[in-house]
């Protein structure tokens, strides 16, 4: 099997230092102390002091540990991956990769797969915590491998994002507040800008409004509200309400402060999944064309 030389050699120096292994405990353990106090306020909590215990919260329990090991990827990936390509221009390591007779993609994706590779490994030895769910039931295989898929493409997501600004950039500080920065837009701008169209109609709609209007109906962000089919927590969100029997939010959310149609709202999920796929292989494609060492020489000659 031919592996991308990057991806081998990025791998291979990784996971022979203690920092590796330093991730994955803290990791887990984090996860570890969130799932087993969700847990004891759950059942022994309950059963002690309310005197029942209500089986049907081990759901509640499920959503908990999934949104925290989501939110640890959101949190992980970006220091992953920003200094994946400005790391190597720091150290003057960088020119003598493009020397070599690998293309600035494949140089692309050995960075992007080795920093994916330890968030799968991540993903995967939380399993055991996740499957604590299974003790009780409620969650099936099939939804604990929707989720293992969920945290794949966010990784990808973010970790292309990660490496663009690893490209566009000369410093590692400024990729990585940068990736964090573009992060946080994708999480929470999204959200502040549904709710700066929501307001910005309903002071246009209160300016019309005149003395025989007694019944102005709420404004909403019309198809504005589709931005948020690139926010990764929103697709989070998304699954954990339908895995869960929950999906009715989603839908009153959506259908509050936007416009969407029923096809949209049933296959959220699966609709930005696949968005923020198409938007992961932009940013590889430009990160690509900034770490290209022929587009220089191009600019000088059409200067010439």
């Amino acid at each position: 099997m031919k592996i991308n030389p990057v991806y081998k050699k990025e791998l291979r120096i990784g996971v022979r230092t203690i920092k590796t292994a330093l991730i994955i405990l803290g990791y887990n353990g984090l996860l570890a102390l969130f799932g087993l106090f969700a847990f004891y306020a759950t059942f022994e909590y309950g059963s002690r002091y309310g005197g029942t215990v209500n089986y049907a919260k081990v759901l509640e329990l499920y959503a908990i540990i999934a949104a925290v090991e989501f939110g640890l990827v959101l949190f992980t990936v970006p220091a992953l991956t920003a200094g994946s390509i400005s790391g190597e221009r720091e150290k003057q390591t960088l020119d003598i990769l493009l020397t070599s007779k690998l293309t600035p993609m494949q140089v692309i994706l050995g960075k992007l797969a080795s920093s994916i590779s330890i968030m799968i490994l991540l993903a995967f030895s939380s399993l055991p915590i996740i499957s604590l769910v299974f003790s009780i039931g409620g969650v099936t295989f099939l939804d604990l491998l929707e989720f293992m898929a969920l945290i794949i493409i966010t990784a990808i997501y973010i970790g292309s994002i990660g490496i663009f600004f690893s490209c566009l950039f000369k410093k590692t500080t400024a990729a990585t507040v940068s990736t964090y920065g573009a992060l946080l837009f994708l999480t929470l701008g999204t959200f502040f800008i549904i709710a700066a169209i929501v307001i910005l109609k309903d002071m246009k709609a209160a300016a019309l409004v005149t003395q025989t209007d007694y019944i102005r109906k709420s404004p909403d962000a019309g198809y504005w509200i589709l931005i948020l089919l690139v926010n990764p927590a929103m697709t989070c969100f998304s699954m954990i309400e339908n895995q869960i029997g929950t999906g009715s939010r989603l839908v009153t959310f959506l259908r509050e402060f936007g416009v969407t149609s029923d096809w949209i709202e049933s296959n959220w999920f699966f609709i930005s999944a696949a968005i923020q796929g198409v938007l992961s292989l932009i940013f590889i494609y430009f990160s690509s064309r900034l770490l290209n060492p022929l587009k220089e020489k191009r600019r000088f000659k059409k200067k010439d």
